[in-house]
């Protein structure tokens, strides 16, 4: 047994002994030094690798909402130059300013138009006019009341009424009280009719001047 552990010793000395032993060895130990080195050395270049392919892929997601934005306002484009001309009819429909005198005018010559006489124009709140080159986004929609009171006619009444919501601008009748009257001689009808003038005006500046609950507007 002893002589047996002997040769094993004596053989492994002789091999280690041998240059190509001590190459082996060199090798090995030269083998793992590089290989951990390079980790090292390699591992900044494969996080930054991955981090460029993430940008790269952010990239792509955002120039294809990009692509998408444009196509859209293409659409829009197209859209806005199809009713460009109608445009205008909008704004004399629902103006981005009050324009409420321009409102009482229309309510009088529809009413001159039919023959028949107002006997008052009373608004709650007339509105001041605003910078008309504010952005439209800022506005918001909004309507101020006006009562005005009529002698006529019933059928010449509601013929006003027609007329006054076949214009342009637009109004809406709120309600219509009906009153009999004495009018030359002979029986008449008289009507309140409460109309609401709707326009765009400033979200944070819809101030009006308001000197009484109902102040009257002077008609011509």
């Amino acid at each position: 047994m002893i002589n047996t552990q002997k040769q094993i010793q004596n053989t492994l000395k002789q091999f280690y002994d041998k240059p190509v032993a001590k190459v082996s060895l060199e090798l090995f130990f030269t083998a793992i030094a590089v290989v951990f080195f390079a980790v090292f050395a390699i591992r900044p270049t494969l996080l930054t690798m991955s981090k460029l392919i993430k940008e790269m892929e952010d990239k792509q997601v955002l120039n294809q909402k990009l692509a998408e934005k444009v196509a859209s306002l293409s659409t829009l484009q197209s859209t806005y130059i199809t009713n460009q001309e109608r445009l205008g009819v909008l704004d004399e429909a629902i103006p981005p300013t009050p324009q409420f005198e321009t409102a009482l005018a229309i309510i009088e010559k529809v009413a001159s138009e039919n023959n028949l006489t107002i006997s008052s124009i009373e608004a709650k709140q007339v509105p001041q006019e605003t910078d008309p080159d504010v952005l439209f986004s800022r506005k918001s929609r909004v309507s101020r009341p006006v009562v005005v009171i009529l002698d006529g006619k019933y059928l010449v009444i509601r013929k006003f009424i027609e007329d006054l919501r076949a214009v342009r601008r637009v109004f809406t009748v709120d309600s219509i009280l009906f009153n009999k009257v004495e009018q030359v001689g002979e029986k008449g009808l008289q009507a309140t009719v409460t109309l609401n003038i709707p326009y765009y005006d400033l979200e944070a500046a819809n101030a009006t001047t308001s000197a009484d609950p109902a102040q009257p507007v002077e008609t011509k």
